[in-house]
Order: structure tokens, then sequence, then C-alpha cells
């Protein structure tokens, strides 16, 4: 690490009180020193995060995001969606593979992270899907300091068994899921949009937590965006880490409408929405994800059988959980383990995100518990999302991210230099 050469002054929790804390950051955006109370230091640039209902936590971390780019420019970039992620107070995204080009070879592995590099406002870190051939998953577990991990997804259940269970024997690293059996997943609706959660049953996303369980192996399973109540616990039974995302416990089939309500899995009932709820509030989950799925207005506004389900979501999905701390339903532990330290553990990189110490980037979210507003897309390329409206407690009002505060008060500021952070590395 080099010489510190900033100091941020910040008021963040230690322990369960706020306390103030002089954090010193390395020219490399690294932090190499915490000290109690504010330091005076007339060789370092100061940088005070404190003020009146101001709380500097973690930099908050996604786990779950679709960044389009490549040929769905036109849906949304690396640049616009990492913009909304630092408006959310996000410092890291875990980029998913469902592009076009669809990344499941080193070649396309390698045009992501240049692409992050030179576009990204946050830190980056990118999946592999399935690929076709157990040749390619060798050539991707070679360089494995490029990506995070694997993302399965249903019609991949249904096409590419071999190769799954070669990388569930070969690698231990972090394998997401989208659970849900590929019968159910890829079968048309049968019955209108707001009753789609009854042709793709929420329970068989159990079933593919069993089905790889018992494929055994050494990866990390995860089980992404979960909609059935029962799932923590079950999962935890079985060693498999979970997250769920905003809308399944903010919205019910009721609420859907349209199809800026239409996502996959669908969104269920109003009895699996309270028990999601209630998951949520007891700190079931390992992390609460925003599935930030973006799509253009024509496409939205097609006939709900044809348009593409996902919204976009990253813009309100912390404040959401910052609501439900400020409203007094979770602890402040709970805030913090599910945007910030659990889904760091969730990717690995725990070491260096997740907390503010020393070793770790000198990336934090600095809000506001005082200010409201009402929930709306600002810098997604997506023009409304299905959350939008939504009365929140909580504001973010600055970013940094390794050193650098690149969004303060609705305006990004700079474009930091970020890092891509593969399995225990970055590059």
């Amino acid at each position: 690490m080099g010489k510190p050469c900033r100091v941020f002054y910040v008021r963040t929790f230690v322990g369960d009180f706020p306390s103030n804390l002089s954090v010193y950051v390395d020219e490399y955006g690294f932090i190499v020193k915490v000290a109690s109370g504010i330091e005076l230091s007339s060789n370092c640039e100061v940088v005070d995060l404190t003020g009146s209902g101001l709380l500097t936590l973690p930099g908050f971390i996604d786990l779950h995001v679709h960044l389009r780019d490549f040929n769905l420019q036109y849906k949304e970039t690396i640049g616009s969606g990492t913009l909304a992620a630092v408006s959310g107070g996000y410092v890291l995204v875990g980029d998913m593979p469902n592009t076009n080009p669809y990344i499941d070879s080193v070649e396309l592995l390698l045009r992501r992270v240049e692409l992050a590099r030179r576009d990204s406002y946050v830190d980056y870190s990118i999946y592999c899907g399935i690929p076709k051939n157990t040749k390619l998953v060798e050539e991707l577990l070679r360089n494995q300091h490029l990506f995070i991990g694997f993302k399965l997804y249903p019609e991949d259940l249904r096409g590419k068994a071999e190769v799954i269970s070669y990388i569930l024997q070969n690698y231990d690293g972090l394998f997401v899921v989208h659970a849900e059996l590929p019968e159910y997943a890829l079968r048309g609706s049968i019955r209108e949009l707001s009753l789609r959660y009854l042709d793709r049953p929420s329970w068989n996303e159990l079933s593919v937590a069993e089905l790889l369980r018992s494929m055994g192996g050494r990866a990390r399973l995860h089980i992404t965006h979960s909609v059935h109540p029962s799932t923590p616990i079950k999962c935890k039974s079985l060693g498999i880490t979970v997250d769920t995302a905003p809308y399944y416990f903010m919205l019910s089939s009721e609420d859907v409408k349209d199809c800026w309500s239409k996502i996959n899995p669908p969104i269920n009932d109003l009895i699996s929405k309270s028990l999601i709820f209630k998951n949520v509030i007891a700190g079931l989950y390992d992390a609460v994800v925003s599935d930030h799925a973006p799509h253009t207005y024509d496409e939205k506004v097609s006939d709900w059988r044809l348009c593409p389900a996902g919204f976009a979501a990253i813009e309100v999905t912390s404040r959401i959980i910052l609501t439900l701390f400020t409203k007094g339903f979770i602890s402040h532990h709970i805030l913090i383990k599910y945007l910030c330290e659990g889904p760091a553990r969730v990717l690995g990189v725990q070491d260096v995100f997740g907390r503010i110490g020393v070793g770790c980037r000198a990336s934090f979210t600095v809000v506001d518990l005082n200010r409201e507003g009402i929930a709306r897309v600002r810098f997604s390329k997506a023009p409304k999302s299905g959350l939008d409206g939504f009365k929140y407690r909580g504001e973010v009002v600055r970013t940094v991210v390794g050193g650098e505060v690149v969004y303060d008060s609705g305006e990004v500021l700079t474009r930091p230099e970020v890092r891509v952070f593969g399995r225990r590395t970055s590059s």
C-alpha cells in the first residue's frame, strides 16, 4: 500500500452506536489506518463526511445486476447503469452474463473486463454463463481472477447437465442460481399477467436447490432473487446462501397491472409477500439484490405475453432497505448485512468490502436518515421502474468509490479509477 494521502471524517456504527472515526486512505484507494475520533491532519487532504443526521456506512454492494451493453446498448450501458448504481449508494456490482453476446468464454469475458474498466463508475465483478462444453469451462477456470462466479439459468438445466456437473465437481467458487425448473420457466403463460406465478410455482426453486446439492461437488451454491418463503430456512440446512429482491416483499400479484411489474420469477400472491417480508425483517437472507434489469419504453408497453421481464431497480432498492431501518423494522446490523457485509461474503470479497477497516477498499455510502423522497428512475436508460412512487425515508447523499467522492447530493462528480474484482483478486 502507498503512503496515506487523504483522510475521511466519518460517523459510523462502532458496535451498537455511531462514533466518529478518521479513515486514512492511500493513493490506490485502500484504507491504511482507522483512528477513533476526529484527528487533525496537516499532511492529508481532509474529506468531512459528518454532519447533522448523516451516517457513513460501508459502501453498498449489489451482487445481481444486468447492465446490458454490447449489442443491447439501447437498453442500458455499463456507464448509464453504474451511474444509477452510485445514485443508489452502490460501490460494487455483480454483472450477470445474459448479455448479447452471452458471456461464456474467456474472449467475451476479456471484452467485458475492458469495457468495465473504461466505462464503469463503480468497482465491478462479472459472472460467466454456463458454457457449451467443458473445454470452455477449463479455459475459464484458468482465468478465475477475471470473473467472480458462474450463473445458472433455468434453460441450462435442460441442455447442459454434463457441463453443470463438471463445474460443480471442479470449481469451488461462487455458483449463482436462478432457481426455476425449465419445464415451468420456459413454458408460456396460460393465465393473465397477474397470475403468472401459478404457471411458474415458487416451490420449484426448492426443487432446484435440492437437485444441485444432490449433484455434489465443491462449488458455493447461491440462490438469487428467492420468491418462496421457505427457501432461506431450507437452504441454510443445505449449506446454500440465499438473497431476495425488494419487489417480492413490496409487491404482490394484486399490484401486477401491466408489463412494468412483469419479472422473473413472477411476483407471488399476498400471503407469500407477507411471509417474505417477515423473513426480511428477521434477517434470514444473506443479501438483498436489485436484479436491475432495464428495458425500453416500447418493449415494456407491448403485449404482456411478449414484453420482456425485468425493470430498473438499482436506484430504489437501497432506499427501501434504508426505509425499513429508519422506520424501525430492521436493526442496523441487518441493514449492513443486506447491503454491505452479506453480499461481500457471498461474492467472496469480504477481505476488501463490507466493512470500514484497514486493508479494505475506501468505498463508503453516506446517508441522511431524516431525508425523505419518492422513488423514481434518474440515471438508468430505463424510463421507469415497477417500484416508482415508493415513499422512502433515508436518502443516499454521497457515494465514495476507492477514495473518490463520485456522487454528491444528486450529482455525479467524477468517474473514478475502478477495479474489476474476480475471484480472490482484482485487476
